[in-house]
Parts: structure tokens; C-alpha cells; sequence
């Protein structure tokens, strides 16, 4: 700077007004002439304290002339150049000095007269002197050295400095002559002390050890700094200084305490420069509170700017540091060196041996300065640091010089400070509702990311690109272009892992990474001889705590900050920023030579590059693609390691999640770039290397797969760490994800070929034969042509040694088994007592369950399951001290994750081994123990076990799993649709449709008789059949069965015949006719029919048959009447028989044979039957034993009959339906655009599609399907609209079908505001979960706001309005078709997605408001927040607190009492890149589910399906860590219990019995 301008540094060494007139007399003359003057002087100033202390008059000084003065000066002037010996008299003079520079603040009462008329002249005169006292004191080389001489030296240099500082600071009156004179003065005392080499010097002189440059060199520069500051407040310095300061700070590098205090000042001046560029919002760079006050209040705005600018190249080019021959080309240097005995260069100075930490110093403070201006934050605690300890970027070391002696005031001074980047203003993203959640850092690299707006990349780059791009390069050779041999040399072989270094053997790694003793030693031999051109970097460190900062003994660590800092230069880009290209061809270049693993390895250039590009390949950087391969190479040499072979700046594990985040955006490119070739970086020609055959082949990012697939795998195998483990967890999900859906796009676009060809043959086919043959010939002739050429070019066995080389090994079917393997592997034994890698591979294993992808091996599925259960057993049978919550928790996760597989397999359970290890697994989850532990002990009966399980939640996961066995394996989706698991009648539906025409005018109508089985099954039992056929009557009924899992109808029917014989039942109960009968019957005999043989009336009579007398001997004349009457009457009756009896004969006779009125003919068939007394008889439940309680239990019997006369039966009733069978959440999406911050303006985005890009709208299709909230059974996003199909039209009592939704109308413009939850959301479940996908919106007119419409639905008279339900009796339901109504389906079956079209769960719409009434417990409330960025930068500035507000779901009116605890907000950034691949960034915590994690870049097309599958297993993650959530099949079976002991009908067994016969009518 001001190259143009003459340096005064000549002048200023050769100025000889420091030299006093004694020193032309001999040097006793001198001392004496001294000694006398000074004595008095002193003397006089000791009078005047005392006369000051004691208030007595003082007095004046004797100096009363100017000549007095300028002769008294003169002896001073050569009093201060005694030797040390003399050290009274040089304090003396010392104290005279400064008390006469007192004269242009306050002056001291023995100032004399003249300074006081004209400060400014003698003050220029004294400081010129005082240049004497600074000069080093040499002394003979045999001479013996006192350490007292020096110390007393350094003391009065320091009163003089601090002196001068106060001076500088109070004076008023100080003119611009003086301040220069000031200046000049610092200049040459620094110059004096801090030019020459701190070496054996000239003339056989040796300085004093401990010198006086060593212990001045800090305080001299301090206040040379400090005071050049005021005076560019006060008196702006003139271009001469500039220039003179630029030039003498040059020479004085070699000392580290020049880079340090032009370090502080720097960042003391870019502290202040900041809040005027970019206002108080930037984030404030924090110094230290004493620095703060270094600056004048006088130095305005521009005057900041400009002296920010010349502090900034006062040292000239830091990079010069790393050269020891520019350094020491100075006179002082040269000289030195000539008077050396014996020769040397100047550039041998052992003083020059620190310039490596002198170099990485300047780097370092080059490196605040930049991150200041991209808002980085220097300091910042990592989120996985297991100590919580605050690490730096990288380790610091501006300590003071060792050996040096600090007073206390400066080590008050130089404390450690923790020097940081904050905010004066909290982080938007730190709302109230989530500041315990959120942290405003880097959670993959433990960096807080640049600010929104700092600065652009080209103007940081104008500013320190030369110096950093030349510090980048410094000590690197220019690569030469490598032949294709090299080439290969230096991959990675996807079937070998294999890595071949240039410089020494190749070594293996397996797959369990244990490299054998010998090969490990022949690569540390290899590295050995790399550190004879480069020990340090290459060496492995002995001990692995060893400070890198502290002296290093070569120039790598300056380098690797250089690289570093350029790195995070680049990944701050903004999105619409475009960094110049001259600038972009330069940083590829350093970045390359950078991550060499040849003979030019260095591992602080290559761990500084690692650690501070993580954002390198999702920033949009053009052309980036050519640093792959490079990236590959290096990452090869980290990942696969557990410690690193080299020396590292950072710590092991920051640094392999630096390669983690690298490898998670590379993955994606080999699917989405296919068979692009990656052009070479030097020669700027596509890429080619090698195949195992030796044949070329081009680099493609496809043949990139293999590699990074190793990576993936070998990474899990080593890391140690939780979070970087959970980082490739997320990764290996993705990359099975995205390979199978590459796959099964590519075998449709085969397949559409295929039928493309075979149409075109057949066209082919109808020409004619000459023309075919024709064109044969020219196709051969082509083909032929084309052949040749790609043999000449190197490429035309590229597909064929691929495939058949590779063998498809990175296929998504064996990526999916190796992931299972090695997963299951590491969950035996290394995860198994981590709780958040455990997770995450369980969320993992259930993940890779739900890729639909061809299994190949059905083995390899029943081995994960077979893997789970030992999971869980071996979990289960740990001792009980280490059993915890935690633990608990990883149980249930593995319970969760097996239900997956068999959900997702349901072929498994055809396996005999794989379903009794699965249920074996059940049983020990419910009972603690196992049947039969082994083969050769006798088992246990389960009706035998005491039931001890691991814990409740442990059971109650375990029951769901046998719950999903027995009723959703291979029956998901039922006919309903996914919407809904159970049925969606009720009973108000199966009402409707028992109700025929003929018993529309009736009465009485059907009822329900409830029974609680087994105290967890809720039975409801419709004894009138629901089908109205005369033909055929069975004893039918229709029951409701309540249970944990859900609601389920079933219509059973007691059949005694098949239901394929079609015959008539009345046809069936019919006899077989008699035959005809025959009158020909043989002759007729008549014979008298005697009721005792002839015999007996001859027998004689005895007295005792004459003992009962005639009734003529006994009667009188009385009874004599009577008898007559009674005969006669006899007589007519016996008449009347006859002729009846001849009468029927003679009917008979006319009737024919067989006569109806007297042929046997079998009964007609009931119709009335006890419907619900036969099922419950057989099924075993009205035996005495079902029956019978059991004595000292509250458990009630095996059935028990509820009152549901009760009034609040209907209530808990329709509580019971509103309690789903499943767990649901919800997701909220929102759209920002390009620098957005308001709510509002967010929230209007997605009403019309032209603002928001087409990806989006494709990304909202992916997440789910869309519904119609009226009519859909299932959970939308809110309470009051979920669970219950009822139109709008309904609900308003019209039916006017013009009337239509403006929002369904504009449906095609809208862009996705038709997803509000108004009219439509997006809905995606499964068996064990739902979850509904929002788009907030403006609100339409007539559409109350969201957040209110669950407050508006409740009506507290609904619930008393339920309570007729139980006993229909109104007819305004019945439908106006009175047909014959069926439950079965019709032959030809409506879509799932079509349900019946009745009107059930209405009573859920009631039950779900009386659940505001009652307070029912819900679960944990969690906040999942999808965002569509634009721009990534506008991730900070997002208005989480006022969208809050839009997210309401309804569940916090659930809970009478206010929760305690704010939600948890889980917040997933989506940023769009223009590759078309998708940038994540997960803001919470970073123990956070996968798939996806933070920093991840995906495709398009698996996008959809890693977000939700994302936000459902954080939700599942709060669900496990809530201690008062329990699952929905519990909560269901705890309130069938509660109704069974609240509405049970106390009945006595007859009591019961006899209540089955009566009429459930009456």
C-alpha cells in the first residue's frame, strides 16, 4: 500500500537528534557531568513530592530559560545511553523525562516554565532522546551476564511507554508536528529492538538472555497499535507513515508477537466495521471488553473503513511467512549474518524456525477477519461433543512467547476470551414455543451457519483471495497429468477394496476392516517415506492428545487453514450469487492438490478440507462435479479407518462426519447423472481409467456407485460415534430407497422399449424384401463403423465389463441384504446399549421392510426377522440393573420393527420356524419368560406361567404384535380403503338397514344387548337379521365387536347345509308322498271284536263278584230320575258319535287317499329365534364356568352383561369409537419464497400455482394421496373433521347440488391451497399409523380459521342427543327406498378407495365432542413443520413463532389443563437445487429420526417418501420418550374395561339366564 509513496525509515535510522554533545568527550566526562546534574534534578523532584504530600509550599524548578532546558536535556539525552551499571542514573533521568511530559496533559509543578509555554517543541526534543533508553545493552562475550541490569531496563522502558500512552490518550493540545514526532518515535523503538534476528550477533556481542526483544516485543506493539489508532481518530497519519509503518512492520515479522497484535487489531477494527456495514441485525464479531475501548470515539465512519483497509496490508503478504528467505532479506538480517562467526545465510537464523507458527497465526487471524464477514461463528459448542466442552474451529494457540514473564495487569488482559459470533437479537427460528428444541448451529459440522446477509463470495475473495489462494498452494508441486494407469492406481476397485497408493504397497480392507499387523506396518513404512519430503504432515502422531498449533515444524498447518478458510468461503455462496470463474478454476485446483493421497499427502490440508466442505456439493457451485473422484479418494482414506494415519487439525470424529456429510451428497448422483462422463480438472478431457481386465473405461458417475456403496458399509463398520452412526443409517435407507426405485424405472422404460421394438419390427416386416435387405445392410455397415470407433476411443466395453465384471453388485437387492447383515450385526453387539443408534437402526430395519422391491432371497427376509427376535430376547434377558426406560424403549422400537416386516411380508408366517420364533418372541414380550427355554427342558404350560414381563410398555408393545398377526397380516387394506382398519358401520347404520318395509310401521323396533368378553372385547349383538328373504330363514346375527384393535362388524348366519346348494329349505323339510293306495285288498271277513276270550263266561260267579251291588238295588226314587237323564243323555251322545263317525267315513270315502287333515306331515320352521343366547352358547361363554367369578380378583367373569338403559352408556359409548386404532399425526407444509419473512406473504404463496415451482406441486403428490375431508373415515389433520364421513351439504340441511366449493372449482390453479384441511388433505397410512399432510392457506370466505373450528363444532347438547340411539324409535332415518337391504357386496366390488354409501360414524362426529367435555389424555403434541425453500438462506429469517399459530390440530383442546411443556417442533427445510436433486436441513435436535438427517441431498423421485416416513418416525420417537402415552389398542381396552365395571348388569347366573330368554324388544 502507498507504493507510490517514499518510506521515512531511512530517515528515521539515520536521525542523529538523538545524540547528546557529551558524547563527543571521553565517557567518564559524560557519566560525571551526568551523575551531578541528574542527582540534583532527582533530588529537587523527591523535595517537591514531599512538599506536596506535606501541603507546604513547593518548589519551582531551577530550569527557568529555554537554553537552561535544551543544556539540561542534552545530559539527559546521554544519561539514558549509560550502561546499566549506572541504573540510578538512568531511572533518574527516566523519572525527569517523564515528568515533564506531563506538560501536555496536566503539568507537574517542577515542569519548568519554558515546557509549559511550549509543550509540543520540547516534548518532539524528549521523545527523541528518550530513543536512548531502548537501545540494547551488549556486553563482552566473557563477561558474566546480570539478569538485574535487563529486568530494570525493561521496567523504566515500560513507565516510559505507559507515559507516552497516557499523553496520547488525555492531551488536547498535542499539534500534528508532535503527533509525528510520536509516531517516528514508536517506529524507531520498535525498528530498534524487533529488526534484528534474536540471535548470536555481531562484534562477539551476545545479548542478555530473556532479551529485551523478547520481553517487549508484545507491550511495544501494543501501544505502537494502539497509539496509531487514536492518532487515526485525532491526527489521520500521512501517506509517508503509512507507507513507513507498511515497511518497518515487514521487518519485524519474525516475531509472533507482531501477527498476534495485528491480529487483534484487525479484529478489533472488523468488530466496528461490521455494525456500519451491514447495521446492528449482523451478527456482532465479540472482543474482548478492554479491546473494545482502543478505538477513538474521534474516528468516524469513513476514517473506520480506511484504517480497517491499511492495518489490514501492513504486514504485506502473510503468505510471505512461509518464505524464510523473503523474511530475512532485510539489512538488520544481512548484517547479522555477515558478522556471524562462523558465515552463514540469513535465512539460517534458528529465529526463523517459528515462522511455521507465525504463518498459521497470520492465517488464523486472516481467517477471523473473513468469518466475521460471512457471520461464521469461530467458536461454537458441537452438538455430539461428549464432554459438552466448547471446541474452537481449530486449536488456538496466541499464548505469549513461553519463558516470558507477564505482570498482573496483563494477565488480567490476556485472558482467554471466548471469542464468537452472536446475535444481538434472538434467532427466528428460537421461538418461545421451541427454544429448548432448537439450536441455531450446524448440526453435522458444529458450526452456525453464515448469515443471511453477509457478505458476497467476490468481495471477500477480491479482498484475501490472493493471499489465501497462494497460501493454499504453498509447497505443492504441480501435478503432472496422470496416464490412465495412474489413474487406476489411485480407485478404489468395488469387488477387492482394494486402494493402491502410488508411493508404497496396496493394503486391503475387509469387510471387517481388520487390516492384518503386516500390512498395517508396510503402510506405515510407506508413510514413513513420505515424511522425509513432508514429516510432519504425514508422520503419525505418538501421542494422539498432541496439540497441533503448538510450534509446528513446517508450514502445513498455515496451509491447511488457508484451505480451510477458502472452503468456507465457497460453501457460504448464496443461492443467486455467481462466484467468478477465474476464481472457481483456482479453488478446484488448491481443493484437488489439497486431498492428494499421493506422496504429496498431508493430513492437516486434508482434515482442514474434509471439515469445512461439508456443504461443498449442495450449494449449486458450477462444475464441482470434477472434485468427485477426488472426494472418493480421500474419503477412502477416512472412512474406512477407526483412527486416522495422519495428523488431523481436528478431532477423529469431526472429521468423519465432515466425509459423512460428503458422502450423503454423493450418493444421489450416481442414479441421477447415470452415464455422464466426469471431466479431468488439469486436462479438461473426460476421464478414463481402467477395469479389472485392463480394458478403458470412462469415469461415469454411475461407475462411481460401487465405491461410494463401500464407503456407506465400511463407514458403519468403524464409526464409534451415535450421531455419525445415525448420519449412514439415514444414508443407507436412502441409497436402497433410491436404487430401487431406479430400478423399477428403468425396467418400465425397458419394457416400453421393448413393445417400441416389437411394433417396429412388425412394421418392418411389412416391407418389402429388398428394402429390408437394404437397410440390413446399411445398419451393418454402421454398426461395424461404430464399433471401430469406440475401440479407437477407449469406450466401447464400458457397459459390458460393467455388467459382467460387477456382476451387479451395487443392485439394490444387495445393497438391501449387505445393509441387513451388517445392521443386524452391529444391533448384537456394538448398538445394543446405545439408545439412539439402536433407534435409528430400527427405523432403519423398518424401513428397508417398506421398499417395494423384488426379493430374490426369501431367506434373507426370514434371517431379519430371525435377527430381530434375538434382538429382543437378548435386550430382554439383560440383568435387571441394566434395565431402564431406555432399554424399554429400544424393546418396543424392536417390537415396532418386526411388525413392519410382517405387515410388509405377510409370507414370513408361512414359515413354520419363522412363525414360532415370532410368536415365541410374543410370549416372552407378554410374559417374561419363554415356554420352553431349550429342547431338552420340559415346557411350560401358558395357563402355568406367572406373567412377569420386562415392564408394562414392553407387554403392551408384545400384545400389539400379536394383535396385528391376528388381524391385519395379509388383510391390509380390507375393502374400506386404507382409511380406516376396523368397519365403518355403527349402530345406527345397521339400524337402517335391519328396518324393512314391512316393519316400517311398527312399534317396537330392533335393539342391541351388549356383553363384555374376557374384560376386553365390547359385543354388540343385533338379534333381527338384516336380510329380509322369504326364501331362505337361518338363524342370523349381526354384532359389533369392539376390541383393542378396533371396530368390527360381522354378520353370522347357523347354517345346517352348504350355502352352495341353491334347493328351498321348505322343500328340504318336506316328506316323501305315500303310495297310491290299492282297493284290491283280498275278502272281506266280518268279525266280531271280543274284549275277553268265550272262556270266561262259563267261568261261575263267586260271592266276593256279587259283593258290589246292581244299581238297581241300590237305588231310590230320588236318584232314579236322575239316572235316566244321565242315560239318556249317554244314548244321545252315542247317536251323535255314529253319525259323525259314518259321516267322516263318508268323507273320506269322497276325499280319496291320503287324506290332508290326517296324513303326519313334519313342523313348519321357526322364525323367531334368541339369536344372541345361541352365539354366545356356542362359543362357550354360557357355561357356568364363563359364568362364575373368581373369589379375591377384581377380573370380572368370562361374559358379562352391560345395562345399556343407563343414560351415559351412549356417551362412553361414542367415547369408545372416538378412541382410534391407530396412531395418527400430522404434517405441515409450507412454501417460501425468494426472500420472504412474513407470515402472511408464506401463507398466500400456495393459492395460486404460478407461484410455486412445479417440483413442489409434484413433491405434495408424493406425499400422499388426496382426500375429500367429508368423506373420509380416517384422521385429516384436525379433530373436529376427522373419523366421520358427513357432507356439507348434509350438515347445512341442503341439497342443492349447484352450490359448489370456489376452492374445488379453482382445484387445477391452486397451488396447494386445496390441501388446507377445508375441503381436501393429503393422507397416507398404513396399518399402525396415519398421518394427514396440510398446506395452510388463506382462509375462503364462509371457512372459519382453523384453529377455531374444533372450539365451533363442540355442542354440548350432542351428546344427550345420542342417547335415543340405543333405542331407535324415530323414522325420519329411514331410507325412501325400501328395497331389500344387504350387507354383502356385490359381485362385482367397489374400489377400497369407494366406501359403502351409508351414513355411519356419525356417532364418532359426537363422541369425538363430548371427548372436549371429558378431557381425555392424548398423546405428546409434536409439531412437524415441512418447508419449501427457495432460497436455502431464507431458513433463518422463517417466522416459526406466528405459524405456530396456523398449525392447530384440535388436540390441545383436548386437555382440560394447559400442558406444561411447549410442543416440540420438528422443522425439515427442502431447498431445490438446480441439478434437480434436493438440499435437507433438519433444525432441532440432531438426535432426530432418519431417514433423513441433516445435510442430506436426495432425488426426486424418493423425496416424497424419505420426508413422510421421516416425520412419522420422529413422531414415534416423542411417542416412546412421553412417559404418560400409552398406545391406542391400550387406551381402547382400558375403556371397555371401565364401561364393563361402570355399566355391568349385576345379575345372579338364573338371573342371567332367564334375561337371554326374554324378549330384548320388550
Amino acid at each position: 500500500m502507498y507504493s507510490w509513496w517514499a518510506s521515512m525509515q531511512p530517515d528515521i535510522e539515520g536521525d542523529s537528534n538523538n545524540r547528546s554533545v557529551l558524547q563527543s568527550f571521553p565517557e567518564n566526562v559524560g557519566r560525571e557531568v551526568v551523575l551531578s546534574v541528574v542527582r540534583q534534578l532527582a533530588n529537587h523532584l523527591s523535595l517537591t513530592a514531599t512538599s506536596s504530600r506535606s501541603g507546604s509550599k513547593y518548589q519551582r524548578s531551577p530550569l527557568d530559560t529555554e537554553k537552561e532546558v535544551l543544556w539540561t536535556m542534552e545530559v539527559i539525552c546521554y544519561g539514558l545511553t549509560l550502561p546499566l551499571t549506572e541504573q540510578e542514573a538512568v531511572k533518574n533521568c527516566v523519572n525527569v523525562y517523564c515528568e515533564w511530559l506531563s506538560a501536555l496533559t496536566i503539568p507537574k509543578h517542577t515542569t519548568p516554565t519554558p515546557l509549559l509555554k511550549d509543550p509540543n517543541f520540547f516534548v518532539q526534543k524528549i521523545l527523541q532522546h528518550l530513543i536512548n533508553l531502548f537501545l540494547p545493552r551488549v556486553q563482552p562475550r566473557l563477561q558474566g551476564l546480570n539478569m538485574h541490569e535487563t529486568t530494570t531496563q525493561v521496567m523504566l522502558c515500560h513507565r516510559v511507554l505507559r507515559t507516552i500512552q497516557t499523553i496520547a490518550t488525555e492531551s488536547i493540545v498535542m499539534t500534528r508536528q508532535t503527533w509525528e514526532a510520536l509516531l517516528k518515535f514508536l517506529l524507531a523503538v520498535n525498528d530498534t529492538i524487533l529488526a534484528p534476528p534474536l540471535e548470536p550477533g555481531a562484534l562477539s556481542m551476545v545479548p542478555i538472555p530473556d532479551s529485551l526483544a523478547e520481553q517487549l516485543c508484545e507491550r511495544l506493539l501494543s501501544v505502537l497499535f494502539e497509539i496509531w489508532l487514536l492518532a487515526c481518530g485525532r491526527c489521520f497519519p500521512s501517506p509517508t507513515l503509512w507507507r513507513t509503518l507498511t515497511t518497518m512492520c515487514a521487518t519485524w515479522r519474525h516475531h509472533a508477537a507482531t501477527v498476534e497484535q495485528w491480529n487483534r487489531i484487525n479484529k478489533v477494527l472488523t468488530s466496528r466495521l461490521l455494525k456500519i456495514l451491514y447495521g446492528p441485525e449482523f451478527p456482532t464479531l465479540v472482543i474482548a471488553e478492554e479491546d473494545s475501548l482502543i478505538i477513538p470515539v474521534e474516528l468516524d465512519n469513513d476514517g473506520i473503513a480506511q484504517t480497517w483497509f491499511r492495518f489490514l496490508h501492513i504486514l504485506g503478504n502473510p503468505v510471505d511467512l512461509c518464505r524464510p528467505k523473503v523474511i530475512s532479506c532485510t539489512p538488520k538480517f544481512l548484517s547479522a549474518a555477515v558478522s556471524y562467526q562462523p558465515a552463514m545465510e540469513p535465512h539460517q537464523f534458528a529465529c526463523l524456525q517459528a515462522l511455521p507458527h507465525i504463518f498459521l497465526k497470520a492465517m488464523r487471524g486472516v481467517s477471523v477477519v473473513i468469518d466475521a464477514f460471512l457471520g461464521i461463528s469461530t467458536y461454537t459448542s458441537t452438538p455430539t461433543d461428549p464432554h459438552g466442552a466448547r471446541t474452537p474451529t481449530h486449536p488456538t494457540g496466541d499464548t505469549p512467547p513461553q519463558g516470558r514473564k507477564i505482570s498482573r495487569k496483563e494477565q488480567m488482559s490476556t485472558k482467554p476470551t471466548k471469542e464468537k459470533v452472536t446475535s444481538s437479537h434472538p434467532p427466528p427460528l428460537s421461538s418461545q414455543a421451541s427454544c429448548a428444541s432448537f439450536c441455531t448451529e450446524d448440526t453435522g459440522s458444529g458450526r452456525s451457519f453464515p448469515a443471511p446477509k453477509r457478505s458476497e463470495c467476490n468481495s471477500v475473495l477480491h479482498l484475501f483471495g490472493a493471499w489465501l489462494f497462494e497460501a493454499a498452494l504453498t509447497g505443492c508441486k504441480s501435478r503432472k497429468i496422470l496416464l490412465p494407469s495412474r489413474r487406476r492406481s489411485l480407485a478404489v476397485d468395488a469387488c477387492t477394496n482394494t486402494t493402491n497408493f502410488p508411493f508404497g504397497k496396496a493394503f486391503k480392507r475387509h469387510h471387517s476392516i481388520a487390516v492384518p499387523d503386516a500390512s498395517r506396518a508396510a503402510h506405515m513404512s510407506d508413510l514413513r517415506g513420505v515424511s522425509m519430503q513432508d514429516p510432519f504432515s504425514a508422520s503419525v502422531a505418538a501421542n494422539p492428545l498432541f496439540d497441533m498449533s503448538e510450534f509446528p515444524d513446517n508450514y502445513e498447518a498455515g496451509r491447511a487453514e488457508a484451505c480451510g478458510m477458502l472452503c468456507r468461503i465457497f460453501t457460504s455462496r448464496k443461492s443467486d450469487e455467481e462466484i467468478q470463474q477465474a476464481y472457481l478454476g483456482r479453488f478446484y485446483v488448491a481443493f484437488s492438490q489439497g486431498v492428494r493421497v499421493d506422496e504429496g499427502l498431508s493430513g492437516q490440508v486434508l482434515s482442514s478440507i474434509l471439515y469445512n466442505s461439508t456443504n461443498l456439493l449442495r450449494i449449486d457451485l458450477k462444475g464441482v462435479q470434477v472434485l468427485i473422484p477426488d472426494i472418493i479418494t480421500a474419503l477412502q482414506i477416512v472412512l474406512p479407518e477407526r483412527e486416522m494415519r495422519f495428523q488431523s487439525l481436528v478431532s477423529n470424529y469431526q472429521l468423519r462426519r465432515a466425509s459423512i456429510h460428503l458422502l450423503l451428497s454423493m450418493l444421489c448422483l450416481p442414479h441421477h447423472f447415470k452415464d455422464l462422463p466426469i471431466q479431468d480438472l488439469m486436462t479438461g478431457k473426460e476421464m478414463i481409467t481402467e477395469d479389472l481386465l485392463g480394458r478403458p473405461e470412462l469415469v461415469t458417475f454411475l461407475s462411481l456407485k460401487p465405491k461410494l456403496v463401500d464407503l456407506m458399509i465400511t463407514a458403519v463398520q468403524c464409526e464409534t460415534d451415535s450421531y455419525n452412526t445415525q448420519m449412514l443409517l439415514g444414508a443407507m435407507h436412502f441409497c436402497v430407497l433410491d436404487s430401487a426405485m431406479s430400478e423399477e424405472m428403468e425396467a418400465m422404460q425397458a419394457e416400453m422399449e421393448q413393445q417400441k421394438n416389437i411394433l417396429h419390427e412388425e412394421e418392418e416386416e411389412e416391407d418389402s424384401d429388398e428394402v429390408s435387405n437394404e437397410r440390413e445392410k446399411t445398419k451393418s455397415f454402421y454398426r461395424d463403423s461404430e464399433i471401430d470407433d469406440k475401440r479407437a476411443s477407449g469406450t466401447g466395453s464400458r457397459t459390458s465389463s460393467r455388467s459382467s465384471i460387477t456382476g451387479r453388485s451395487d443392485s439394490a437387492w444387495i445393497i438391501f441384504v449387505r445393509c441387513c447383515h451388517l445392521v443386524c450385526q452391529r444391533l448384537m453387539s456394538a448398538w445394543s446399549t446405545d439408545y439412539t443408534v439402536a433407534l435409528a437402526a430400527l427405523e432403519l430395519l423398518a424401513g428397508l421392510a417398506k421398499v417395494k422391491i423384488k426379493i430374490q432371497d426369501s431367506l434373507e427376509c426370514k434371517r431379519a426377522v430371525k435377527w430381530i427376535c434375538d434382538h429382543i430376547v437378548y435386550q430382554c434377558s439383560r440383568p435387571s440393573m441394566y434395565h431402564s426406560r431406555d432399554l424399554h424403549s429400544i424393546i418396543v422400537a424392536a417390537f415396532h420393527c418386526l411388525t413392519v416386516w410382517l405387515i410388509e411380508h405377510e409370507d414370513l408366517l408361512k414359515d413354520k420356524e419363522c412363525l414360532q420364533c415370532v410368536l415365541e418372541v410374543v410370549e416372552l414380550g407378554i410374559s417374561g419368560t419363554k415356554s420352553q427355554r431349550k429342547a431338552s427342558v420340559a415346557p411350560v404350560f401358558k395357563q402355568d406361567k406367572e406373567l412377569k414381563p420386562a415392564s408394562m410398555r414392553v407387554k403392551d408393545a408384545a400384545e400389539g404384535l400379536l394383535a396385528c398377526i391376528l388381524y391385519h397380516v395379509g388383510c391390509f387394506p380390507n375393502p374400506c380403503g386404507p382409511a380406516s382398519i376396523g368397519s365403518l358401520l355403527d349402530e345406527e347404520s345397521l339400524l337402517k338397514y335391519s328396518m324393512s318395509a314391512n316393519s316400517y310401521h311398527l312399534q317396537q323396533q330392533p335393539t342391541f344387548r351388549y356383553f363384555v368378553l374376557e374384560n376386553t372385547t365390547l359385543v354388540a349383538v343385533l338379534e333381527r337379521p338384516i336380510t329380509d328373504n322369504s326364501d331362505e330363514i337361518l338363524p342370523t346375527v349381526t354384532s359389533i365387536v369392539r376390541c383393542p384393535t378396533g371396530r368390527h362388524v360381522w354378520t353370522m348366519q347357523l347354517r345346517h347345509c352348504s350355502k352352495k346348494d341353491k334347493t328351498d329349505t321348505s322343500f328340504r323339510l318336506t316328506t316323501i308322498n305315500r303310495p297310491e293306495p290299492d282297493d284290491n285288498v283280498g275278502t272281506h271277513h266280518e268279525i266280531t271284536s271280543r274284549h275277553f276270550p268265550e272262556t270266561v263266561d262259563k267261568i261261575p260267579l263267586t260271592q266276593a263278584d256279587q259283593s258290589i251291588p246292581s244299581l238297581e238295588d241300590i237305588e231310590s226314587d230320588v236318584t232314579r230320575s236322575d239316572h235316566q237323564k244321565l242315560e239318556h243323555l249317554i244314548d244321545e251322545q252315542t247317536e251323535y258319535e255314529k253319525f259323525v263317525c259314518e259321516t267322516a267315513r263318508e268323507e273320506i270315502e269322497r276325499g280319496g287317499f291320503p287324506n290332508a287333515r290326517t296324513e303326519c306331515k313334519p313342523p313348519n320352521p321357526c322364525r323367531e329365534f334368541s339369536s344372541a343366547r345361541l352365539i354366545l352358547s356356542h362359543m362357550g361363554y354360557l357355561s357356568l364356568d364363563s359364568l362364575k367369578e373368581t373369589s379375591n380378583t377384581p377380573i370380572p367373569p368370562a361374559v358379562v352383561a352391560l345395562d345399556s338403559t343407563l343414560g351415559s352408556f351412549a356417551s362412553d359409548l361414542n367415547l369408545l369409537d372416538a378412541i382410534p386404532s391407530r396412531t395418527y399425526d400430522t404434517a405441515f407444509v409450507f412454501y417460501v419464497k425468494a426472500g420472504q419473512s412474513s407470515a402472511e406473504e408464506i401463507i398466500h404463496n400456495v393459492t395460486d400455482r404460478c407461484n410455486v415451482q412445479p417440483q413442489f406441486l409434484e413433491f405434495l403428490g408424493l406425499l400422499g394421496w388426496p382426500v375429500d375431508v367429508h368423506k373420509h373415515a380416517g384422521w385429516t389433520g384436525n379433530v373436529a373433521t376427522s373419523w366421520k364421513m358427513t357432507c356439507a351439504k348434509e350438515k347445512d340441511g341442503t341439497s342443492d347440488e349447484s352450490t359448489e366449493d370456489p376452492l374445488a372449482q379453482s382445484s387445477e390453479s391452486h397451488g396447494g391451497s386445496l390441501y388446507n384441511g377445508e375441503t381436501h388433505v393429503l393422507y397416507h397410512a398404513d396399518v399402525m399409523s396415519e398421518i394427514a399432510f396440510v398446506v395452510p392457506s388463506v382462509r375462503h370466505a364462509g371457512h372459519g380459521n382453523r384453529r377455531h373450528s374444533t372450539g365451533d363444532a363442540i355442542d354440548s347438547e350432542e351428546v344427550t342427543k345420542t342417547s335415543s340411539l340405543l333405542t331407535h324409535k324415530s323414522s325420519k332415518s329411514l331410507p325412501m327406498n325400501l328395497r331389500s337391504l344387504t350387507l354383502e357386496l356385490p359381485p362385482e366390488t367397489a374400489p377400497p378407495s369407494t366406501p359403502p354409501q351409508v351414513s355411519p360414524m356419525s356417532s364418532l362426529e359426537r363422541g369425538r365432542k363430548s371427548v372436549h367435555k371429558k378431557g381425555l389424555t392424548v398423546g405428546p403434541e409434536i409439531k412437524v413443520l415441512i418447508v419449501w425453500l427457495e432460497t436455502f438462506d431464507d431458513r433463518e429469517a422463517f417466522p416459526l413463532t406466528e405459524l405456530l399459530e396456523e398449525t392447530q390440530t384440535g388436540l390441545d383442546t383436548l386437555c382440560q389443563v394447559k400442558p406444561v411443556l411447549e410442543p416440540v417442533v420438528v422443522l425439515m427445510f427442502i431447498h431445490p437445487l438446480k441439478s434437480g436433486l434436493f438440499r435437507i436441513h433438519m433444525h432441532g435436535r440432531p438426535n432426530q429420526a432418519i431417514p433423513l438427517v441433516d445435510g442430506m441431498v436426495v432425488s426426486r423421485r424418493s423425496l416424497g417418501t424419505l420426508v413422510r416416513q421421516t416425520a412419522i418416525n420422529a413422531c414415534h420417537r416423542k411417542r416412546m420418550e412421553t412417559d404418560s402415552y400409552s398406545p391406542p389398542h391400550v387406551k381402547r381396552r382400558q375403556k371397555i374395561q371401565d364401561m364393563a365395571y361402570k355399566y355391568r348388569s349385576r345379575l345372579s347366573v338364573p338371573e342371567f339366564y332367564t334375561a337371554l330368554f326374554a324378549d330384548s324388544n320388550k
